[in-house]
């Protein structure tokens, strides 16, 4: 049985997904994601290269697409592939892929215009598809990353650069994905849909498109020495195939069949001494065939019917507060002054006293002692 591989590389994380058949279409064995920070390179083509299932098949084809932010991870995957002896490895620029991506949801889904949000967490790649014309702008993202709000503002800005507004929105990627859709639903008026597995949307691409490239020539693909260790060294070697390949590729993962004027160029080997004579092509998918390979890649889920209105409930108003009755509070006493002093009435003479004080001869020798 066959095998395919898919890688992607983000500033900090690398992604991959393994599949069965030798088109890159079939159900996955296995996937995962290590950290990029101290990543090994040979470590993870151990991971990936020698376990059980990949030791008894055959490795049809490899894909690698990364990040600018990557390029020096993905360049040391590269190079270990290099040195294993590795064939059939395809390099696929993460723009052509959002683009590619964007072009095939167009066709399949028949809206005149499109637009695809790829979010990773270096950058997110905006893709308009109007008129059969693919534009792709990169939004580049701050390190601490804590810029969701801003970058959905920025991500619909470049939706409303056209004449027109797009009628359906995809978003998928890896991080800030429900933020984004979130708020896309709440302000634009396009369809906007949301895709499973959304963060293997790249590296399944990846793997499709190496796949048909090695299924369209079936003589070895070029490939680059290990001593070339840039990105732009790199892509010199293989990029002429790899664009056009890709867009083949993420054609059949999204279940495209190709106009009947459509020509699609083969791509050419480098290495070879002769022109290749070109293998038949393959029949386009079925709408089956086309459905299964969506199923299995990136499956666009529609939003949920609204739910109907439900009839107003009669809410009575809340009852008035009841205030306590007033305490009633006695009023300070009045101050009463003291009485007035009034000098007690001086006693009155005893009889005797008043007998002799008649009596003249007596009177003389006695005057009665009135107190003062």
């Amino acid at each position: 049985m066959d095998l395919v591989v898919g890688l992607s590389l983000t500033s900090t994380a690398v992604r991959w997904v393994l599949v069965e058949g030798a088109t890159g279409e079939g159900a996955p064995i296995d996937r995962g994601e290590f950290l990029v920070g101290g990543l090994d390179a040979d470590f993870l083509l151990d991971v990936l290269l020698n376990r059980g299932v990949v030791a008894e098949n055959r490795l049809h084809a490899v894909g690698v697409t990364w990040s600018n932010e990557a390029a020096v991870s993905a360049s040391a995957v590269l190079d270990a592939l290099a040195d294993r002896g590795v064939r059939n490895v395809v390099v696929v620029p993460d723009t052509e892929a959002a683009g590619a991506l964007a072009f095939g949801i167009a066709e399949i889904t028949e809206y005149d215009d499109v637009a695809v949000c790829v979010v990773e967490p270096d950058a997110a790649l905006v893709a308009l598809v109007k008129d059969g014309d693919v534009k792709v702008d990169r939004v580049d993202r701050p390190l601490d990353r804590q810029d969701a709000f801003e970058l959905t503002s920025s991500v619909l800005v470049l939706l409303d650069s056209g004449d027109r507004p797009p009628t359906a929105v995809f978003v998928v990627g890896s991080e800030d994905v429900e933020v984004i859709v979130s708020s896309f639903e709440a302000i634009s008026d396009a369809q906007v849909f949301s895709a499973a597995e959304a963060d293997l949307a790249l590296a399944r691409g990846a793997a499709l498109a190496a796949a048909r490239e090695v299924n369209t020539d079936e003589a070895p693909v070029a490939w680059v020495p290990p001593g070339i260790t840039s990105r732009v060294g790199v892509l010199s070697g293989v990029l002429c195939a790899a664009v056009l390949t890709f867009i083949v590729s993420l054609s059949v993962a999204v279940g495209i069949r190709p106009g009947p004027d459509a020509a699609v160029a083969e791509p050419q080997n480098v290495n070879a001494a002769a022109p290749a004579v070109p293998s038949t092509p393959r029949p386009a998918p079925s709408l089956r065939q086309a459905a299964a390979a969506v199923a299995q890649t990136i499956v666009v889920a529609k939003p949920a019917a609204p739910q109907p209105e439900s009839a107003p409930v009669y809410r009575p108003p809340a009852a008035a507060p009841v205030e306590p009755p007033p305490v009633y509070q006695a009023p300070a006493p009045v101050y009463v002054p003291p009485p007035a002093y009034v000098p007690a009435p001086p006693p009155q003479p005893r009889l005797r006293d008043r007998i002799l004080e008649r009596i003249p001869i007596i009177n003389r020798f006695h005057e009665p002692q009135y107190p003062q």
